[in-house]
C-alpha cells in the first residue's frame, strides 16, 4: 500500500500551471503535519488543529476538491497547512519544531510566510469556509484567529 504523501507525489507530478512551485510543496507539507503531531515539543492543545490538517489534505471533497480542480484543489490544503504551522511556532516560540521536521525544499518559514502573504491568489474568498469545515468555531482555545488577526 502507497502512503498517503507517496499517493500526493504522483497525483501532482505532471501539473504544470498556476503556483506549480507551492502544489510541489504538498507532500512535505502533509508530511510536515504527521511530524509535528509527533514531536513531543508540540502543545497538547495543538494536537487537534494538526488532525485536522491532516484530515483535510486526506478528505477528497474539501472546499476546493482536487476531483473539480485537479492538483489546482491542493491550494486550500496548503493554505491550511502553512496557518497551522505558523500558529505551532508562535505557540511554541520558535521555528525550530518546524525546520527541524522539515524535509521540503527551501526553508519552511518562507514558505508559509509566502503562502500566508498569497492568500487571496491561492483561495480567494474560501478562508472562512475551510475554517468552517473544520469546525474551527469549536477550536476557539487554539487560538487560530487570534493568531493571524482574523
Amino acid at each position: 500500500m502507497t502512503s498517503f504523501d507517496k499517493w500526493l507525489e504522483q497525483d501532482i507530478t505532471a501539473y504544470e500551471g498556476r503556483h506549480d512551485d507551492l502544489i510541489f510543496q504538498a507532500p512535505a507539507l502533509y508530511r510536515l503535519m504527521t511530524a509535528v503531531l509527533d514531536d513531543p515539543r508540540l502543545p497538547g492543545r495543538m494536537r487537534p488543529i494538526i488532525i485536522a490538517a491532516i484530515a483535510y489534505f486526506v478528505l477528497p471533497y474539501d472546499v476546493m476538491p482536487e476531483e473539480i480542480y485537479g492538483p489546482y484543489g491542493y491550494l486550500d490544503d496548503i493554505f491550511l497547512c502553512a496557518l497551522v504551522a505558523d500558529r505551532v511556532s508562535r505557540e511554541v516560540g520558535s521555528d525550530e519544531i518546524l525546520t527541524d521536521n522539515w524535509d521540503g525544499e527551501g526553508e519552511i518559514k518562507a514558505l508559509i510566510n509566502e503562502v500566508l502573504a498569497s492568500e487571496a491568489a491561492l483561495i480567494g474568498d474560501n478562508r472562512a469556509k475551510i475554517l468552517h469545515y473544520l469546525g474551527y468555531e469549536h477550536m476557539q482555545d487554539i487560538g487560530l484567529a487570534k493568531a493571524d488577526g482574523k
